[in-house]
């Protein structure tokens, strides 16, 4: 049976701010910082934070990647941009990351300035190749050693991989049936398997902890990965598990449909089948045992859908429904664990 067309969720939170809607004296101290007048901003159209985040070229040509928040904007963005600067810097070099150039902090508004990358937003449905480019970076990433890095341990998103089937399972969500038929009846189970997620996402690998298409950037040589506040130290494999349910939301071209909601069984089998063939088909899925990677995608499959129910975040008002779509995406993945039938 061919699935219906699933209508997949922009990569986008809504408006972003622009160059002249910045405070004046704020717009000074970054003309200041790149040393002339800012006369081209071209703004970034993918990504979840509502602050400025653009290109912005001097008289004189100096460019640089600029991103601004406030304070009480109602994003958190503010803290994001101090946390990303500071793991930003702490990265070693030889990665594809852009380098910190400076940052601003008066209190109110937090600017951080990076190298400018010049190029896009990986195709989507996926093109086998790109997606193979992404992986690449992903086990570049997973293979430097963070032993020695000013990091945190462990996902920034932990509390939320081990607790969304406790929650799915004390407040039920009546949409969960629609996407997740299979889990009504083993919501105690889940809640078991996703207890194993600290265990499993512990080690001493870099890890980006936020790998999607748009924190991702194709250029001529090859991919470049972008926005870095969830840095941290843990298990190799944990970014590929992250990554893939967004790869299942979008759809590959030539093997699988996407998947962002309530689907047919075929449907749920097949995006999980290509998901679970993929992790395993790179450096880092290769050598984890089946324990771990079920106990990882239950944290996340739960992460996505028990975020995704919750109320709208007024100044990113298509994040719910990118959670959503990613929580159907890796249920479909879980399922195919679950069921043994690889």
């Amino acid at each position: 049976m061919t699935p219906e067309p699933h209508v997949v969720p922009h990569p986008s939170g809504g408006r972003r701010l622009r160059w002249p809607e910045l405070p004046a004296p704020v717009r000074v101290a970054v003309e200041q910082r790149l040393g002339g007048r800012v006369v081209d901003a071209r703004s970034a159209e993918t990504g979840f934070s509502p602050g400025l985040a653009s290109v912005l070229t001097t008289e004189s040509g100096v460019r640089a990647f600029v991103k601004a928040a406030h304070v009480d904007d109602g994003s958190d963005g503010a803290r994001l941009h101090r946390t990303e600067a500071r793991r930003t810097a702490a990265l070693p070099p030889g990665l594809p990351v852009p380098r910190l150039l400076w940052v601003h902090d008066d209190d109110a508004w937090v600017v951080a300035a990076y190298e400018p990358v010049d190029g896009r937003m990986p195709r989507t449905p996926w093109v086998p190749a790109e997606l193979d480019a992404v992986l690449d970076a992903a086990a570049q990433l997973g293979a430097t050693d963070g032993a020695e890095l000013d990091l945190p341990e462990g996902p920034t998103d932990l509390a939320g991989l081990l607790a969304g089937w406790v929650r799915l399972r004390d407040e039920p969500d009546p949409a969960l049936g629609a996407v997740a038929p299979w889990a009504i009846g083993r919501l105690d189970e889940l809640v078991e398997l996703a207890g194993g997620a600290a265990t499993a996402c512990a080690g001493d690998a870099l890890v980006h902890g936020d790998l999607r298409a748009d924190n991702v950037v194709v250029t001529d040589g090859g991919v470049v990965v972008v926005d870095w506040p969830h840095a941290s130290r843990g298990a190799a494999f944990f970014d590929v598990v992250g990554l893939l349910p967004s790869v299942g939301m979008q759809g590959i071209r030539g093997l699988s449909a996407p998947l962002a909601g309530p689907t047919t069984p075929e449907h749920r089998r097949q995006v999980g089948l290509t998901l679970d063939g993929l992790f395993r088909s790179t450096p880092q899925g290769a050598g984890v045992d089946d324990a771990s990677v079920t106990a990882v995608v239950a944290g996340f499959a739960a992460l996505f859908l028990d975020a995704g129910r919750r109320p709208p975040v007024p100044a990113i008002p298509r994040l719910r429904a990118f959670q959503r779509a990613q929580g159907a995406a890796a249920a479909a993945w879980l399922e195919v664990l679950l069921d043994g039938a690889r």
